[in-house]
């Protein structure tokens, strides 16, 4: 299998990954436009980079690599335990955080708050990226935690 070949599984890969996230009542034409139209307005609004640059930049941003998983314990007591995220499980995360925090801000139509959002994580500031920071923070403090996993 050739370098172009994985190039190009991996890019569809991610494109229906952040297709299936953004999907609703299951419209995938609908997310298709969503993105593609995120995507248009990415390069008028910045001119020295591509659009998908911008995407696979602020995916990079937002995708947490240390994640903190609860387990329940005897007696109904749960212990926080942080651990690496493998890649697709990154790639993952980042999608859904990016997705998660636009949802919030219901100001303006879908794809341009989502098209502000990636440019605030391109840019290393936004609440995505906040969140990320916040999330390595605590599995810092929960650390010493990190030699029980027994899952």
């Amino acid at each position: 299998m050739g370098q172009k070949n994985f190039q190009v599984m991996y890019k569809n890969s991610l494109r229906d990954k952040m297709y299936n996230r953004i999907m609703l009542n299951g419209n995938k034409r609908t997310s298709e436009k969503l993105l593609f139209k995120t995507i248009k307005l990415t390069q008028k609004i910045s001119l020295k980079k591509r659009g998908e640059d911008i995407i696979k930049t602020s995916l990079i941003n937002s995708s947490p690599t240390i994640y903190i998983r609860k387990i329940q314990r005897k007696r109904k007591k749960t212990v926080e335990f942080p651990f690496l995220l493998k890649p697709k499980l990154k790639i993952s995360y980042g999608i859904k955080n990016l997705i998660k925090f636009e949802n919030k801000a219901v100001i303006k139509s879908f794809y341009k708050n989502f098209n502000s959002n990636l440019l605030n994580s391109c840019n290393k500031i936004g609440s995505n990226f906040n969140y990320k920071k916040q999330l390595h923070k605590e599995a810092f403090i929960k650390k010493k935690f990190a030699n029980f996993r027994w899952f």
